[in-house]
């Protein structure tokens, strides 16, 4: 599979006619299986520029996939945008590859976001036996020579983790400040192409890329409109996720830990007043029952007594709760539960100072069920 990635065409003031013109006739003698637009495909968002841009290139014969860049979303351009270029988010596959297009812009602004509801949007979109394949307008690394190296998404840092995590054969193309340019971050790709046809130009000559794709390499050339073509290399696709990220972000993740029981007794509330004493910040406990007793145990309520502490009252099982928790622990071998990780075969203590031996047995099973959270 062949590809064109083209950027910052800037249609308006800004616009070299020659350049596009010569570009379009280039880029159909190469048909590509599909161009790539990393947008920025006018200068202030009026509808003039979009429509002279979509008869123009228009003239381009293969499939055109393009995003908004932050000029096309200024002045509520990016209605004229979804007029003549559809939606600002939208998938395509193309052979073994998926591209999912992504709106990284904000309204009148040079800021990129892509936000929690998009991000889950793109991972949705993700296909594991596939080449997958971003496209957004800004920068998802800093790209040197361009004058404002920490241009930037505001939420870059989630987005290089999500697509570490998720992104099989994952790559990245971007645009935005007029230089072409390309990194290996993790396990993803990072590609920019430069502008096409604006006289902002940050290199010799206006340019694009042009890219293949197989099953296990990505071989990237930057193409000058007026001076040919430079081979960039070629990449192999598909790595492992980084040990150590996997570790991080392991260990930065919240654990929510839910104790069942049958009548939710005083065993599940040792249990989850043990958890929260000792565990780390980022783990939480509750328990509760199938079918829960009205209140606490009177063995329950002196140990509390006695200990100086709070047990909570009984409270019945919910589909939610079991949605919510990322590791289930039953005390009765016989609740007919669905998803639970571990069964601890512990006996209702029937007196005070069963119950002191009990709250020792339960600390040592919790501390080394918070090391192994830890890391899972």
């Amino acid at each position: 599979m062949k590809i064109v990635h083209i950027s910052d065409v800037h249609f308006g003031f800004e616009l070299l006619k020659d350049k596009v013109e010569k570009a379009i006739k280039q880029i159909n003698e190469i048909e590509p299986d599909l161009v790539v637009l990393t947008g920025d495909i006018g200068l202030w968002g009026v509808h003039h520029e979009f429509r002279d841009a979509y008869e123009t290139l228009s003239s381009i014969k293969s499939e055109i996939l393009a995003v908004p860049g932050n000029h096309d979303a200024r002045n509520d351009g990016l209605k004229y945008f979804r007029l003549y270029f559809g939606r600002t988010r939208k998938r395509v596959k193309v052979d073994n590859a998926v591209f999912i297009g992504v709106d990284s812009t904000l309204p009148d602004s040079d800021e990129g976001y892509v936000g929690d509801e998009q991000r889950e949007w793109i991972l949705s979109n993700v296909r594991k036996n596939c080449i997958n394949i971003v496209v957004m307008h800004h920068h998802l690394v800093p790209i040197p020579h361009t004058g404002r190296n920490m241009n930037v998404l505001i939420d870059a840092a989630e987005m290089v983790e999500a697509l570490a995590f998720h992104c099989h054969g994952g790559v990245v193309l971007a645009g935005h400040r007029h230089v072409p340019y390309s990194t290996k971050l993790l396990r993803t790709h990072v590609i920019h192409a430069g502008s096409l046809s604006s006289y902002k130009v940050l290199m010799p000559d206006n340019n694009y890329n042009v890219i293949e794709f197989d099953e296990e390499a990505v071989k990237l050339e930057l193409r000058f409109i007026d001076i040919g073509g430079v081979e960039i290399g070629k990449f192999k696709l598909k790595p492992e996720i980084p040990e150590s990220i996997d570790k991080y972000r392991k260990l930065t993740s919240t654990k929510k830990v839910l104790f069942i029981s049958v009548k939710n007794d005083l065993r599940t509330k040792i249990a989850e007043y043990v958890f929260n004493k000792v565990s780390p910040d980022n783990m939480y406990a509750i328990s509760c029952g199938t079918s829960p007793s009205k209140s606490l145990s009177e063995i329950a309520v002196e140990f509390a007594g006695k200990r100086g502490v709070k047990l909570t009252e009984p409270k019945k099982l919910t589909e939610e709760m079991l949605e919510d928790a990322d590791y289930v622990i039953s005390l009765d071998e016989n609740v007919d539960v669905r998803g639970i990780d571990e069964v601890w075969d512990l006996a209702i203590p029937n007196s005070y100072e069963e119950a002191l031996k009990l709250c020792k047995v339960i600390e040592g099973k919790v501390k080394e069920l918070i090391k192994n959270l830890l890391l899972s």
